[in-house]
């Protein structure tokens, strides 16, 4: 349950602090158009389906299990203002879990000050917990760190979208390369 409490703390501090200004009345167009020219990689991608941008065999075999079970969870419709979001639960046969978080905001809102917050916001948060320190990682999306003892990969793909992947359950020593690994054969 702690350990539930930890990746729940650090996943909404980093989401929390993605969250560009809302723009007033009269940008509201032009948040519409920047939404219609996504890139290409990016067109697909559905934010508020986290399970489907993760396959479950992947995952299982990644982590030595069978996912059992996957639910999805917090979905938020997106507007011209608000971003997309979802959660996906992997449920392994051997009792443990595996999740998702997934963010795609209309707006390019993944500055490099909002990613600096939201890894500001995480180590933070999880120097309440333990003393191991936030690690980044090179070449992972536009921005990427690693929060080790709960197995947490967060990654700015790019302008708009944003992923928190948490493998509990991975062996520390293996966690953070499973997760790059899993993050790059995930379908950007």
């Amino acid at each position: 349950m702690r350990n539930r409490t930890i990746v729940s703390l650090a996943a909404m501090a980093a989401l929390a602090a993605c969250g560009g200004d809302t723009p007033a009345d009269g940008d509201t167009a032009a948040a519409n158009a920047t939404a219609a020219n996504t890139a290409p990689a990016a067109r697909g991608w559905d934010a508020t389906n986290a399970c489907a941008l993760l396959d479950k065999g992947a995952l299982g075999t990644a982590l030595g299990d069978v996912v059992t079970e996957t639910r999805l969870d917090l979905v938020h419709q997106p507007s011209a203002i608000e971003a997309a979001t979802s959660e996906c639960v992997y449920l392994l046969k051997n009792g443990g879990e595996a999740r998702l978080m997934t963010r795609r905001s209309p707006i390019d809102d993944n500055t490099p000050e909002a990613m600096a917050q939201a890894r500001k916001a995480t180590a933070s948060a999880m120097s309440a917990f333990t003393s191991k320190p936030v690690e980044d990682v090179p070449g992972l999306g536009k921005l990427a760190f690693f929060v080790p003892g709960i197995n947490q990969m967060n990654v700015f793909l790019d302008e708009k979208r944003f992923i928190v992947l948490t493998i509990g359950t991975a062996p520390n020593d293996k966690a953070k390369a499973l997760a790059v690994g899993l993050v790059e054969g995930m379908s950007h």
